[in-house]
């Protein structure tokens, strides 16, 4: 990567910036200088179908020219990827199990090594160090959790949560994987740190307060960690070039009610009777909680059965926030506030009425619905409908389903 570095301090940063210039061929946007294409140290140009990027390269170009090297800047990240991980392959792959055994991470998951490189007591960030690093577990025990849902894992005799980053790591398109390589390289951050901040699991500044928590940077470095996680993560931004396509509500809209959707036409609303009722509620509730005790699935509030769109606004709401509001409320007040890191809320705009999405993963621990004057039950998914169990099949079912 040093070399990517020195590439741009000494050739492309003496060039006048002035000279750059963007043209659009077909659905890509080119780079060049001058009447030449801009190219890469081994010769590839700098052509992007995403117009974001192509302009973040040549404005992170105009400002390194004044201020000297950006190693997070696009233009050096691009070239990398294009130049080194595109061409030669990732090197960290063939390795990974050394680099892994190296990273504390690892070592706090696998083996319970909590003491390492830890703050003496009477050190100033003792406090700091061990509260944040509870928060980091947990973060992690999370992201663990997420990952293992979405693979695919052997049966091996390897620790799950290295089969797990093995998989996922194999798994990251070319930016993130370049991102991560070049966080872990610059700030000596191991594997996992980089690997949760590129899946989203991390923000930048809980991945740098880690750091500082795990002994690997210094306080003072904080300003420039940050500044270097908010230029990596501009490139990925920009990377994610997301296609025109139908929104995702009506994706599932087309694909109808099954095991994994169901449509709600209102959240509070009940049409028939023109009123406000509980029991409308209580029918949302009862499919996101049948979705947690199985294996997930989304629920669509604003969308007849039919498929049609009835849309938000029949609740009479004052806002969308209103509206979102009143939903976790109920969320968590009737089936518990643990369930909040499954279930995912986004408004979706179908020509002009707003429909809601409730995406649910699979809870890691049994979810039961608790309302006044309706006792307790717990749901799961059967086909197209959320069903309640009797208490001693749901004893079974939490045995299967949900081992201690």
């Amino acid at each position: 990567m040093n070399e990517y570095v020195n590439y741009l301090k000494n050739n492309w940063l003496k060039q006048n910036s002035e000279q750059l210039d963007l043209v659009r061929r077909n659905d890509e946007f080119q780079i060049f200088r001058g009447v030449e294409p801009l190219l890469t140290l081994q010769g590839h140009t700098f052509i992007h179908p995403s117009e974001r990027m192509a302009r973040l390269i040549i404005s992170d170009l105009m400002f390194a020219e004044g201020t000297g090297e950006q190693p997070f800047s696009a233009p050096w990240l691009y070239a990398f990827q294009k130049d080194v991980l595109e061409v030669q392959g990732d090197a960290i792959t063939a390795s990974l199990d050394i680099h892994l055994s190296a990273d504390p991470v690892v070592a706090i998951k696998t083996m319970g090594q909590y003491n390492f490189r830890r703050f003496n007591p009477e050190e100033r960030l003792f406090s700091f160090s061990f509260f944040h690093l509870s928060s980091l577990i947990s973060q992690i025990n999370e992201y663990q959790n997420v990952m293992m849902s979405e693979i695919i894992a052997d049966e091996t005799d390897q620790h799950p949560f290295l089969q797990m980053l093995r998989l996922s790591y194999a798994g990251l398109p070319a930016p993130r994987k370049v991102v991560l390589l070049a966080l872990s390289g610059c700030h000596g951050s191991g594997i996992v740190l980089p690997q949760m901040l590129v899946s989203g699991m991390l923000s930048p500044v809980e991945y740098a307060k880690g750091l500082v928590a795990l002994k690997i940077r210094e306080e003072d470095l904080l300003p420039a960690i940050l500044s270097d996680l908010q230029h990596a993560l501009d490139y990925l931004d920009c990377a994610d070039r997301k296609p025109a396509s139908l929104p995702q509500a009506a994706r599932v809209i087309r694909a109808g009610e099954g095991d994994f959707a169901e449509f709600k036409s209102t959240l509070r609303w009940d049409i028939r009777g023109g009123k406000n009722n509980p029991s409308v509620e209580r029918a949302s509730l009862k499919t996101i909680a049948a979705f947690l005790n199985s294996t997930g699935g989304t629920l669509l509030i604003g969308v007849r059965d039919d498929g049609s769109i009835e849309g938000i606004e029949t609740d009479k709401f004052l806002n969308e926030d209103k509206f979102l509001l009143h939903l976790w409320t109920l969320i968590r007040t009737w089936l518990g506030r643990e369930v909040s890191p499954y279930v995912r809320t986004t408004l979706e705009k179908i020509g002009e009425k707003t429909v809601c999405l409730v995406q649910c993963r699979k809870s890691n621990r049994p979810v039961f619905l608790r309302q006044p004057g309706a006792g307790e039950a717990f749901y799961i998914r059967v086909g197209p409908s959320s069903n309640a169990m009797e208490i001693s099949e749901a004893l079974t079912y939490i045995a299967d389903h949900f081992p201690a």
